[in-house]
C-alpha cells in the first residue's frame, strides 16, 4: 500500500516540544533517521534499531483528544524496538498494513494480532520489513470504567502484563475501517478539532471500539518467556548493558553460558534473525548515532568504527552502506544531532 505523502516535514525538537495535556494536537512528521522518529513519538521512550537494509523513511501522524492518544506509524525498514509508555494508560497496536515476519517478547506475530500492553515496560517487538500500524492509547481506569458498563467480567484482564489478541476478521476489518476513515478525516478537515464536540465523539467511539476488544478478547497469547527468548533477552541485556563493548559470537556464548547453534536457534525463533547479525546491526546503529552527534571534521570515520569493533575498515563502509544506504563519511556531513 502507498502511503500518501504528508503535507510537511517538522524538524524534532518541534516535535518534542511541551503542550499542555488538555490541548488537542493533529500533527504529521516525517523522517529518515530513526532516532528522530523516535523522539516524535509523544507519551513514549522508545529506542529503535534499523534491522534490514536500506535508507530508512517514516511518518507518524498524532492524534490527541481528552487523554485519548491515536498514533498512525508508518516505516520502510524493519526495526528493533524496546522502551517505555506512560504510567497508568493501555496500549493496543494494530496492524494496518504489514510486509514481512515480525516478532513481539519472541513470539510470532500473526495475521489480524494485536498487541495490548498495560505495563509501563514494553515488550521487545522486531517489526515486521515495511509496517503501517495504529496504536491506541488511553487511561487504564477510562478503559475498566467503559468496560464494565456491561455488568460482566472482561475477556482480557488489564493488568501489568503484554499480550496478543487476535481478532476475527469482521471485528478487525470494522475497527480498521474506523482507524483510517479517523486519520484520513483527520488530515482534510484538521480544524475540526477546534470543536469540543468533535474532540468527544472521537474520544468516546475510540474507548467504545477498545471496549468491545478487552470484552470479547478470545483466548489472549500471554508474553511469557520461552527459555530461548530468555537467553536471546541476557544478550540483549549483556549489550545494553556495556554499548562500548564489541563483543563476538563467541564472548557472548561464554557469558550467557550457551553452545554457538543454540544460541542461533534461540535468535532464529525469538527474532527471525542470527545472533551474529544482530551484533553488528546493533554496533552499526551505534556507529550512525556517534556520526549524527558530530560535526564534519570533529570526528573521524575510522576512530568511531575501531571504538566499536569495526577493524576491517572497508568491510566496515560495505556493511554500513548496505544497511544505511549512505557510506559512514556521507553521514559525518550531515548537520549534527
Amino acid at each position: 500500500m502507498k502511503a500518501p505523502s504528508l503535507p510537511y516535514q517538522a524538524s524534532a525538537t518541534a516535535c518534542v516540544d511541551a503542550r499542555p495535556d488538555e490541548a488537542p494536537v493533529n500533527r504529521r512528521f516525517e523522517c529518515d533517521d530513526v532516532d528522530a522518529h523516535a523522539r516524535c513519538m509523544t507519551g513514549w521512550s522508545i529506542h529503535l534499531d534499523q534491522l534490514s537494509p536500506g535508507p530508512f523513511h517514516g511518518m507518524l501522524h498524532e492524534i490527541h483528544v481528552d487523554g485519548v492518544q491515536l498514533l498512525r506509524e508508518r516505516v520502510n525498514r524493519a526495526l528493533l524496538k524496546r522502551g517505555d509508555a506512560s504510567q497508568h494508560t493501555t496500549s493496543f497496536s494494530v496492524p494496518l498494513e504489514t510486509a514481512g515476519a515480525g516478532y513481539c517478547a519472541g513470539t510470532p506475530l500473526q495475521e489480524r494480532m494485536l498487541l495490548v500492553s498495560s505495563g509501563t515496560s514494553l515488550p521487545e517487538l522486531r517489526t515486521p520489513d515495511q509496517h503501517d500500524v495504529a496504536v491506541l492509547t488511553v487511561s487504564s481506569d477510562a478503559l475498566r470504567a467503559v468496560a464494565s458498563l456491561d455488568d460482566g467480567d472482561t475477556a482480557l484482564p488489564l493488568s501489568e502484563a503484554a499480550c496478543l489478541v487476535a481478532l476475527s476478521g469482521p471485528r478487525y476489518d470494522t475497527l480498521k475501517t474506523f482507524l483510517l476513515e479517523s486519520f484520513g478525516a483527520a488530515e482534510t478537515v484538521g480544524e475540526a478539532f477546534d470543536h469540543p464536540q468533535m474532540r468527544k465523539a472521537l474520544h468516546d467511539a475510540v474507548l467504545l471500539e477498545l471496549a468491545h476488544i478487552v470484552e470479547h478478547a478470545q483466548d489472549p497469547v500471554r508474553l511469557d518467556r520461552t527459555a530461548r527468548h530468555r537467553i536471546v533477552a541476557r544478550v540483549r541485556e549483556l549489550v545494553i548493558a556495556k554499548p562500548d563493548v564489541p563483543f563476538t559470537v563467541l564472548d557472548i556464548c561464554h557469558a550467557v553460558g550457551t553452545s554457538r547453534r543454540k544460541l542461533q536457534y534461540c535468535f532464529e525463533e525469538t527474532l527471525g534473525t542470527h545472533p551474529a547479525h544482530y551484533l553488528r546491526v546493533l554496533r552499526l546503529n551505534a556507529v550512525r548515532r556517534e556520526l549524527r552527534r558530530h560535526s564534519h571534521g570533529a570526528a573521524s570515520v575510522s576512530d568511531v568504527a575501531f571504538r566499536w569493533g569495526f577493524w576491517h575498515l572497508s568491510r566496515f563502509a560495505t556493511h554500513y552502506r548496505q544497511l544505511f544506504g549512505e557510506l559512514p563519511s556521507e553521514t559525518l556531513k550531515r548537520p549534527p544531532q
